[in-house]
């Protein structure tokens, strides 16, 4: 028994599901601690290791002060402690993965401590709410959390929620004897970003990086590819970043799909990380589901039943490279722009859907007018997918490296 599993889980609601896989898991070998993160009613079927009262404590609040909160509020209250306790337990050697059941509310507690824990510590999720047509970016974060799809609600044992339950059991027990190491060497490794629309430019990128002994981290800016990039980068873990397709901060500005937070694009310059910013992808709204009315006359281009490229307009344009200069404009580390002149996306090139040369180029025009001096800024006479477009954004990336 040398492995301890904490169990996450509201037990006024979820005890007996909770002493269910507890008597799994030790049958199995592993240790168990339980925590209740229920802000309201009385624990039910199994006792708790780490009451909410010590829950509620570790945010700074008493129990009963919580119970009389709003919904919205008392969960978020618990969740600072939750995150506390187990980093604390984690870094103190006494745990070594989370599991979790529960509805939204408990999913969305657990998760708090789970996204805490380095990547590689087994992180697992079951609930009802992962059937596919909800989003799960709360509750994954910038972390490996595995969600499972529980197919009933979360209410008794039954032969149905016995077998769910033990196969949760059975991913938990696997990834702990997998032994994974949560220790990243930081050594030689570079973060960039990777469309579809930018593949063939990453693909090359990668190759030559590697050839000079670089370990290469591709993110898919999906809305949170590009936070982990940038996170990972503040950590200190990459050497050096190739943001090639920047794509999340235009749906941040225009409601795309893949919006990635105020900060992005701000962050790895902040925190003084060597980098070379490419406008890759900045051409297009990323947009999922049916278009919206105010879209239908624009060029665009369905990339997949779900999602399709909206092509920006000129006015879109001008304020796109105004705001990607102001935010390259705060970086405390060194920064080149590349630019490439002939498209800066897959579809962006004579003939095809989201061709539109005059907004590439007020793009550039407004980017060149804001960008501050000292940044430098290079201008290449090539479609973003050329092979030398590529060649170039790794020159000045290993110049700007050898520099700092």
């Amino acid at each position: 028994m040398d492995k301890t599993v904490l169990i996450i889980a509201t037990l006024d609601t979820k005890g007996e599901e909770v002493k269910y896989i507890k008597e799994r898991l030790e049958g199995k070998g592993k240790r168990v601690l339980v925590m209740d993160s229920g802000t309201r009613g009385v624990p039910i079927g199994v006792r708790a290791d780490i009451p909410r009262e010590e829950v509620a404590k570790a945010a700074g609040h008493d129990i009963r002060e919580i119970s009389e909160m709003r919904r919205g509020p008392a969960i978020e209250a618990m969740k600072k402690g939750i995150a506390k306790i187990c980093k604390e337990l984690y870094e103190s050697g006494r745990i070594h993965g989370i599991m979790s059941v529960g509805g939204s509310d408990g999913a969305c507690l657990a998760s708090a401590g789970m996204q805490v824990l380095p990547v590689g510590v087994p992180k697992l999720l079951v609930s009802p709410v992962f059937q596919g047509k909800e989003a799960f970016g709360e509750f994954v974060g910038t972390k490996d959390v595995i969600c499972m799809h529980s197919m009933i609600d979360i209410l008794g044992i039954n032969q149905f929620s016995r077998k769910i339950f033990d196969n949760a059991v059975g991913a938990m027990i696997g990834m702990l004897d997998a032994e994974v190491s949560p220790k990243i060497e930081k050594s030689k490794m570079i973060g960039t970003t990777m469309y579809g629309n930018t593949t063939p430019a990453v693909m090359r990128a990668k190759s030559l990086l590697e050839r000079d002994g670089f370990e290469v981290l591709v993110f898919h800016p999906n809305g949170t590819g590009g936070r982990i990039m940038e996170q990972l980068a503040e950590e200190g873990v990459l050497a050096g970043v190739l943001d090639i397709t920047p794509h999340e901060f235009v749906d941040e500005m225009y409601g795309g799909q893949h919006a990635g937070g105020p900060r992005r694009l701000e962050i790895v310059g902040e925190a003084g990380v060597p980098q070379v910013v490419a406008p890759g992808c900045v051409d297009f709204i990323l947009w999922g589901g049916p278009l919206p009315e105010k879209y239908k006359a624009r060029r665009t281009y369905p990339f997949n039943p779900y999602l399709t490229l909206i092509r920006t307009t000129v006015e879109e344009a001008i304020e796109i490279g105004k705001t990607m200069a102001r935010k390259l404009n705060k970086a405390r580390g060194p920064v080149t722009v590349v630019v490439p002149l002939r498209g800066m996306s897959m579809y962006n090139r004579p003939g095809d859907p989201i061709y539109h040369p005059e907004a590439d180029a007020a793009f550039l025009k407004s980017l060149k007018e804001n960008l501050d001096p000292k940044i430098k800024l290079v201008e290449v006479d090539a479609h973003i997918n050329d092979p030398i477009f590529a060649e170039i954004c790794v020159s000045e990336l290993k110049a700007i490296l050898g520099k700092a």
